[in-house]
């Protein structure tokens, strides 16, 4: 029977209509914890997101990792996101379909983000990819394979759009240290930019 949604405020207030399943607030995070593992690292959350972990599976973030909000994590098998990432806002992670096709059971595959890559807002990635080191996920992008490092795929489903120069460089040069690495040590500013006064 359909009835107006204010005859039943009541009830929506009281989460009748609402499938909640376990979810926990902790902070920033909003977790369903089904018997998993969420190993989370020295991490920069900028607002709310949702983690979901079913049994025997686990989500890792490594550190240095920016996490935007309203960011959905989803695994039933394992999802890890290595360290110095970027994920943009409202961008989906997951390992698996959730509901098979017809009479197939659903598939569940490990998803990996490698260190150093960055997921631009409203971005899927899916089952089973791994977004290589180093790499840029286009903005709205759907990923359904693997994204080779150092490299900007966009589109949906995401292909590749460009290469991208190495943390190391392509022709061998000296490795610079950038602010993604533990060791690095930013250079001291001029002394007129701490003092304000040019010599």
């Amino acid at each position: 029977m359909l009835q107006d949604y204010r005859t039943i405020r009541d009830g929506l207030e009281r989460g009748d209509y609402t499938m909640q399943g376990n979810w926990e607030r902790i902070g920033p995070l909003l977790v369903n914890n089904g018997g998993g593992e969420i190993l989370i690292g020295d991490v920069q959350f900028q607002g709310p997101l949702r983690l979901q972990v079913g049994k025997g599976a686990r989500i890792e973030i490594g550190d240095y990792t920016s996490i935007n909000y309203d960011v959905e994590i989803h695994s039933k098998v394992r999802v890890v996101i290595g360290g110095y990432c970027l994920i943009g806002w409202k961008t989906s992670i997951t390992d698996t379909d959730y509901h098979g096709v017809g009479y197939n059971p659903p598939k569940d595959m490990p998803t990996t983000v490698e260190e150093g890559a960055w997921v631009g807002c409203h971005c899927i990635i899916l089952k089973g990819v791994t977004v290589g080191r180093g790499s840029v996920v286009s903005s709205a992008s759907v990923v359904n394979k693997d994204v080779p490092p150092f490299t900007i795929v966009g589109g949906n489903p995401a292909k590749v759009l460009k290469e991208i120069e190495p943390f190391e460089g392509k022709h061998g040069q000296i490795y610079e240290y950038k602010w993604w690495d533990p060791s690095f040590v930013p250079k001291p500013k001029p002394e007129f930019v701490r003092t304000g006064i040019r010599a």
